[in-house]
């Protein structure tokens, strides 16, 4: 019974979904005008850096997924949480001259030669000289298609999602001393586990390096899980602010299911460092690093947090 009513009530969901955006035209706007930055955030997100290589001659190495996917759920976080304050907005216009000017600092931002600042801060995280402009570049972009009278409505949410982001850089620079420890946790199960498929396994602490049937993986930071470890966290503690705004949290309860959710994330994490290495060393190189290194973090972390939205988050309320 309980399950029907859940399946009814996700039903009920996407009914009002459909039936709001077709009949508000404040709601339908939304829709189209989140669509369309999303997929402006995507593209430029992804081809950046071929950008600055290409004018610039500098490129980040490591850019990890995660800022760009961290995002999406943030959004539709936000849309979820103010759905009702967002119909009453009515149907709004940007001003195209608001429109063209943050268009113009967005392309600002976005081209900005970062070559002699690398140069003349060699020591100063690369990360923070690259990624604050871009998300100077973001926010300009957001303004632009969005409008001002949209941000200064949801200012405040807007703002939380903004620190958080920069909360995040500063994370990822700070515990990148750690991830080491974490590495070498991944390759102490991976010497256990991979012995089981295959027995050409060499397992190396020292360089924290695994061979397996002739494919080399380096267990470094990316592998690590300190990044998907951060995300997670960030999402929860901005999740866990928006709810208690109007309602009590159980503090034992939320502790209890952010520690939970820290290790599941390390956990899939772990699943994830040996799918690639067992999709590499039995069929495709190209294929673990191309497209499940890239990209099976990201939608396991998508769906961990999904869960929690679900099924964990109603359960942190304090029941009046």
């Amino acid at each position: 019974m309980k399950t029907q009513e859940k399946q009814i009530q996700s039903q009920h969901f996407i009914k009002r979904f459909f039936n709001d955006v077709k009949n508000n035209k404040s709601l339908f706007w939304f829709v189209v005008r989140m669509v369309i930055f999303c997929l402006l955030y995507a593209v430029i997100f992804r081809y950046h850096s071929k950008f600055s290589m290409y004018y610039f001659h500098y490129q980040i190495q490591n850019q990890e997924p995660y800022f760009a996917f961290l995002i999406y759920p943030m959004l539709i976080l936000f849309a979820i949480v103010r759905w009702e304050k967002i119909k009453t907005l009515g149907s709004y216009k940007n001003k195209i001259f608001q429109t063209i000017i943050f268009i113009l600092l967005a392309c600002g931002f976005f081209s900005i030669p970062l070559k002699d600042v690398f140069l003349s801060f060699p020591k100063f995280p690369q990360d923070f000289i690259y990624y604050f402009p871009m998300m100077a570049g973001y926010i300009c972009l957001f303004a632009a298609v969005f409008g001002l009278r949209f941000v200064k409505t949801f200012s405040n949410e807007l703002f939380r999602i903004v620190y958080v982001f920069a909360l995040f850089l500063i994370a990822r620079v700070l515990i990148g001393k750690f991830w080491i420890y974490l590495s070498y946790i991944i390759l102490n199960v991976l010497g256990w586990v991979l012995p089981l498929f295959s027995k050409n396994v060499s397992v190396d602490s020292s360089v924290l390096n695994v061979v397996f049937n002739n494919f080399n993986v380096n267990i470094g930071a990316p592998c690590s899980g300190v990044y998907s470890l951060v995300t997670f966290f960030f999402l929860f503690i901005v999740t866990a602010i928006i709810l208690a705004q109007k309602n009590k949290l159980d503090m034992i309860k939320t502790v209890i299911a952010l520690a939970s959710g820290l290790f599941l994330v390390f956990v899939l994490n772990i699943i994830r460092v040996t799918v690639i290495i067992l999709v590499g060393g039995f069929y495709s190189q190209d294929l673990a690093i191309n497209l499940f290194h890239e990209y099976l973090s990201a939608i396991f972390l998508i769906l961990l947090f999904v869960v929690y939205l679900y099924f964990v988050f109603p359960r942190i309320i304090k029941k009046s």
